[in-house]
């Protein structure tokens, strides 16, 4: 059975990175997100290039260089990143035969849709500034 809800692992780095960047008004580079979140630097640079073709946020090379947010972090949904780097989330829990079901009502019921409408207004609404880690500010 497949997971109702599944946050994959670049999202996962996607939010918490941005979120680390809403607290710095200098640039944070890979490999700095890297060591502050124990997590490849590899697949953070992966995840932080798709943000920059998306314009979450503008990276600048050289020795000072590195990503910032390029918007505000009120402005930026967490669904809006579960978009950008998993696609539209779909509530797919059936395994007939597309437009074939031998039932006249889903034998699952309507739960799982009054869940995912429950997720996504949760996710649309919250934001990466709700989030940030506020200990780094202190």
């Amino acid at each position: 059975m497949s997971k109702l809800f599944n946050i994959s692992e670049a999202s996962n780095i996607a939010v918490h990175s941005l979120a680390m960047m809403a607290n710095r008004k200098e640039h944070l580079s890979a490999t700095q997100l890297s060591e502050a979140l124990h997590l490849s630097k590899n697949h953070i640079a992966k995840v932080l290039q798709m943000l920059a073709r998306h314009r979450l946020i503008t990276s600048t090379r050289g020795p000072k260089g590195g990503f910032v947010l390029n918007r505000p972090a009120s402005e930026i949904s967490i669904y809006e990143i579960f978009e950008i780097i998993d696609g539209t989330p779909q509530v797919d829990h059936c395994r007939s035969i597309e437009g074939f079901c031998p039932f006249d009502e889903c034998v699952f019921g309507d739960v799982q849709h009054k869940l995912f409408d429950e997720y996504k207004q949760y996710y649309m609404h919250r934001t990466i500034e709700e989030i940030a880690l506020k200990k780094e500010n202190n």
